[in-house]
């Protein structure tokens, strides 16, 4: 037990550094992402380019400083954890096998319970842009994205806590995705009467990619030994050319009321593990910074690599495991042809949005999205956002806001800042699958300087 408890305090402590998504800025963060209609500047590129179009609001923006990071799991909280791995009210160790009170499950069937069938997943990742400026109707931006999602089998937990009984098959399947990409974009937008069109794009500069495309396998204890057929094929690969659009519409005020819609990476794609791009012509200057080759395991002449991984037990027992112990596990790792080139699919995200100003005082603002595509930053499951702005005193507004579907489930966030005449100053905070600190499974952070004019 003493060695779960270890495992788990290390991945929650991991997860502490992110799970990237399309770039927002602190503003947008704090409106828990309903910006598709109340982005401005530099702030609508990535989000709803024809908002650009409003620059009697703002007519040049500028990034000084622009930071996001958060974290992310599919199960465990801080209140979860400590009320299972932080003992009882004395300090001893929590009771796993004993009933829930007013339940007839034990707790430790109820924290499995709790782990979704496809496995403990959790990622890291962060957000920084680069250069980005706008000026009137026009924007160029540059940034990078880091992305990281592993998962773990759901069989692992089991095998902890219930160990490996007989005839109980435990699934291997695993996941990993590490993406590195840097993004140079330029953005318009052209206004008419009553209303705004605008467009995005962007060149994808891929830095690096790895993950688990294909793993299965079982673990399960048979009255004649252990027997396992694990695998899993690791593909990795450096420099991609890319290319994506965004495509944005949005309506002048009708009253107090302004709608929008968007689609981001309308068209997206990133082709690796070639030589004809930016990043892998410059490979030795990138890896005098960082060794992205020896990170990701790619021999130095190469530019992706594939390898499988298989772990084959076939009845092993004590007896046998005493004989030859050099052959209880049979684990091997084999390399394998890839492709001269690999082509990666850039997920697609629409949405709508809506927003209503009252007077001087306040802005409501409501988004509902979702990903065209299901992997990465984009997911299929709606999200509607609802969203509160209070600018009545103008120097120091003051933003909430809730969220429900989407990948967390349950998100709220807070943001407040300082505007001056020319800059302004931003932080949020977002909670993801969950409405408070100790329910959150995840945390979302956000700060950034601009200036504004």
């Amino acid at each position: 037990m003493r060695r779960l408890i270890i495992i788990i305090g290390l991945f929650v402590l991991l997860i502490t550094s992110g799970f990237g998504q399309a770039h927002i800025d602190a503003r947008g963060l704090g409106l828990c992402n309903a910006y598709t209609v109340t982005s401005r500047g530099i702030s609508a590129v990535g989000y709803n380019p024809a908002n650009l179009g409003h620059n009697e609001d703002l007519t040049v923006s500028a990034d000084l400083f622009d930071f996001k990071m958060s974290a992310f799991n599919n199960f465990m909280s801080l209140a979860l954890f400590n009320k299972y791995f932080t003992g009882d009210r004395n300090g001893d160790p929590f009771d796993w096998e004993a009933e829930m009170y007013g339940e007839t499950m034990t707790h430790k069937e109820y924290f499995l319970s709790l782990i979704p069938s496809d496995g403990f997943a959790f990622g890291l990742g962060m957000s920084i842009p680069i250069l980005n400026v706008s000026l009137g109707n026009y924007a160029f931006s540059s940034g990078l994205e880091y992305y990281q999602r592993n998962s773990l089998p759901r069989g692992l937990f089991e095998l902890m806590l219930e160990g490996n009984q007989v005839g109980q098959s435990l699934s291997l399947a695993f996941s990993q995705d590490v993406l590195l990409v840097t993004n140079f974009g330029f953005s318009f937008a052209i206004p008419f009467e009553k209303y705004n069109v605008g467009a995005t794009i962007k060149y994808l500069a891929g830095i690096g990619f790895a993950g688990v495309d294909s793993s299965g396998g079982a673990f399960s204890t048979q009255a004649t030994g252990l027997e396992s057929n694990g695998f899993y094929r690791y593909t990795r690969a450096i420099g991609g050319n890319g290319l994506a659009v965004d495509l944005g519409f949005n309506t002048r005020k009708i009253g107090d009321w302004q709608y929008g819609i968007a689609i981001n990476n309308i068209i997206g794609f990133i082709n690796w593990g070639n030589d004809d791009n930016y990043i892998a012509k410059n490979i030795k200057l990138i890896e005098s910074l960082v060794p992205v080759r020896n990170l990701l395991q790619i021999p130095d002449s190469a530019f992706s690599a594939s390898t499988l991984h298989t772990m084959n037990l076939e009845s092993v027992n004590v007896t046998g495991a005493l004989a030859n112990s050099d052959s209880l596990f049979q684990l091997r790792a084999e390399d394998i042809a890839t492709p001269d080139s690999i082509r990666m699919n850039y997920p697609a995200i629409f949405r709508m949005g809506t927003s209503y100003q009252y007077k001087e005082d306040f802005i409501l603002m409501a988004d509902l999205s979702v990903g065209l595509d299901d992997y990465y930053f984009a997911d299929r499951n709606w999200r509607l956002a609802l969203a509160a702005e209070w600018i009545r005193f103008k120097m120091i507004p003051v933003r909430s806001g809730l969220a429900f579907g989407g990948p967390y489930g349950r998100e709220a966030s807070l943001g407040t800042g300082v505007h001056l005449i020319w800059f302004d100053a931003d932080i949020a905070l977002k909670f993801l699958g969950g409405m408070s600190f100790a329910t959150a499974q995840g945390i979302e952070f956000g700060i950034n300087f601009q200036f504004k004019r």
